[in-house]
């Protein structure tokens, strides 16, 4: 449960930007010793707009959702058995059905208490809450619904769009890229998160130097080596793409178990989370928005978008590059 900030414990509005928050600011300029990256989270990448998905993706159907979707399986069979013990049970016998009004009232408790928690705000819901930067347009489009009013729009480089490291609600260690969004009195009004949660500031301060480098100096200049040039991530609900979400979250100590000791606990939350997205609707902008998106055919920066997560690591150049930059930042991790 450590992993939910911004839905178990939500983001706060109506107040000040945090001491904490101030000093973890992050400005476009001053970032030119971090060294771009996409951090796992860029899944649309050419000359008109970069679009990453948000925290939320990393956690979709996993860990706590399997244990609250276990449980509830069971609450609802322990309230099928109450409920053939009260159709067996004389209907005179007035205190037996009370003694089985209170099992059934917790049951019914514990379901409302994990989907008002939890479960509603991952089950049918999107697959997944895209965050786009167009360098033509100059905004910034934060997606929360396919209704109107479904896309926030600021312009890049606004004053009330506060840009900083976040941190975990449950757990400090946890870093992610946050925006917040601020009236004119500097109160926060709206909060939007950017790529994935890490272990390290300088994860999202890669990630953020990609970002303004590609919104300040191009596509052609995002990049320190032409093998970075490629999108990892793929945000489709597939089978292997959830296995290989669950293999990057369950880390690389339990990976060489993964098909032996570890494999029921792999096996289980990738089926949750294929499950989770099967129940989910994709994100869509609204035409106007795309029109603003719009891309010429055949653009040169346009990357190819991989089928299923980690596609384009087969090629050999690209996977010692990958690994290369994996053992730098254990250098500072």
């Amino acid at each position: 449960m450590k992993v939910l900030s911004g839905w178990q414990p939500p983001f706060k509005y109506g107040r000040s930007i945090s001491n904490d928050e101030a000093l973890a600011e992050l400005n476009p300029s001053g970032m030119e010793r971090a060294t771009p990256d996409d951090a796992v989270g860029l899944v649309t990448f050419n000359s008109v707009y970069i679009e990453f998905v948000d925290r939320t993706f990393k956690i979709k159907g996993m860990g706590p959702t399997l244990i609250q979707l276990v449980v509830s399986l069971g609450i609802l069979v322990g309230l099928v058995a109450v409920a053939e013990l009260v159709v067996t049970i004389h209907e005179e016998m007035v205190e037996s059905l009370l003694s089985l009004l209170f099992p059934f009232v917790a049951g019914i408790g514990g379901w409302w208490l994990f989907w008002t928690l939890h479960l509603r705000k991952d089950l049918f819901q999107y697959t997944h809450y895209p965050v786009r930067f167009n360098r033509i347009t100059r905004k910034i489009y934060f997606f929360r619904h396919n209704g109107p009013g479904g896309v926030v729009v600021v312009p890049w480089g606004s004053p009330y769009a506060f840009f900083h490291i976040g941190r975990g609600g449950q757990d400090p260690n946890l870093r992610d890229l946050r925006c917040h969004l601020l009236n004119r009195h500097r109160q926060v009004q709206q909060t939007f998160t950017i790529g994935h949660f890490w272990n390290h500031d300088d994860d999202i301060r890669e990630q953020w130097a990609l970002i303004c480098r590609y919104m300040k100096d191009g596509p052609e200049q995002c990049f320190d080596d032409p093998l970075d040039r490629v999108i990892t991530l793929s945000p489709k609900g597939t089978l292997r793409n959830c296995w290989m979400l669950v293999c990057l979250m369950m880390g690389t100590t339990l990976f060489p178990l993964r098909s032996t000791l570890m494999l029921p606990i792999y096996g289980a939350l990738t089926l949750s989370r294929w499950l989770t997205f099967k129940t989910c609707r994709a994100p869509l902008f609204p035409p106007e928005l795309e029109a603003e998106c719009a891309i010429a055919p055949g653009d040169p920066y346009a990357l190819p978008e991989p089928r299923f997560m980690a596609e384009f690591a087969s090629d050999p150049a690209i996977y010692a590059r990958a690994l290369q930059r994996h053992r730098e930042r254990m250098l500072w991790r």
